[in-house]
């Protein structure tokens, strides 16, 4: 109850501000204290029930955490616009050659793990005003809400560019598939799946043509709520680098989507399909190509 209240009231300071939680329960999964948080969680190994060797050694080290973080100061703020994009396992590398070209066009660019914590962050600095533009490249975290996966960030997420209106590029990165921490958490009418196995505990489901349908309703409905120019790139050999696997490849499904998606989106919102993987130089490029244009339709 002391770590969830500390924390709480540590979530509600801005993103810089020092915050260090010398808690007996740092050890175990704190994602429901620290959120999007830059909370620092140090375990006691001693409760915190009174002064003995232990526990004076585990506090003096969080306060000397404290004090250095206080003594680097704050960092120097670019005065270049500010970029987020979203990334997840094998579209990173996507993800840095997009970055390196925004780099070369003058734009700072800060890439987010869409692991359900990463999206969620990244909104939240578009919320506040830090971040000008956006190329959502994986979007798992919209399937894994829909579907319950592991992944996931709430209702709103790929909602805030839009309600912002700055530019937002999105890609269907990663929407091929499904994430869960166990067997034991895959919905019944999902047991038929193709499934691989990422890890100890990470179960990967191949989406299939169903899932595919109505995610592309649920990514359309958002989308259309956007106030600012906004597209969507598509790679039309593979969404991840489950495509790439001969066993998890469906092209089957992920042409539903897209043929499910392009009607359902207002005619503002323009489809750009490219002839390659999402992983490959090529198509980082052509998104850097297009984000530049929708970023030219804008005042950034």
């Amino acid at each position: 109850m002391g770590t969830n209240l500390g924390t709480k009231v540590m979530r509600s300071l801005p993103f810089g501000v020092p915050k260090v939680m010398l808690s007996t329960v740092a050890s175990g999964d704190t994602r429901t204290y620290i959120e999007t948080s830059n909370i620092v969680m140090i375990p006691s190994i001693a409760d915190i029930a009174g002064l003995n060797r232990i526990t004076k050694e585990s506090l003096a080290k969080a306060a000397g955490a404290v004090m250095g973080m206080v003594a680097i100061g704050k960092m120097e703020a670019s005065e270049r616009p500010l970029i987020g994009v979203t990334t997840l396992g094998g579209t990173t590398g996507c993800a840095l050659t997009f970055k390196k070209q925004l780099e070369v066009e003058g734009y700072e660019v800060a890439i987010f793990h869409s692991n359900g914590v990463g999206g969620k962050s990244m909104e939240e600095l578009i919320e506040q005003g830090s971040i000008q533009g956006v190329f959502d490249l994986s979007i798992v975290e919209v399937i894994d809400h829909v579907y319950g996966g592991l992944s996931v960030a709430g209702p709103t997420r790929l909602e805030i560019a839009g309600r912002k209106g700055i530019p937002q590029l999105v890609a269907p990165g990663n929407l091929d598939h499904i994430m869960y921490t166990s067997l034991e958490k895959i919905p019944e009418i999902f047991k038929g799946h193709q499934r691989h196995r990422h890890g100890p505990s990470i179960y990967v489901l191949r989406t299939q043509k169903n899932e595919m349908i109505e995610v592309a309703g649920v990514i359309a409905q958002k989308l259309n709520s956007a106030r600012g120019p906004t597209a969507v790139i598509i790679p039309l050999k593979g969404f991840s680098i489950m495509d790439e696997l001969e066993e998890l490849r469906d092209p089957e499904a992920n042409n539903a989507f897209i043929e499910a998606l392009k009607p359902k989106l207002k005619p503002e919102i323009k489809v750009k399909e490219v002839d390659a993987y999402i992983r490959d130089e090529y198509f980082a490029k052509e998104a850097a190509e297009t984000f530049l244009k929708l970023v030219r339709e804008s005042a950034i």
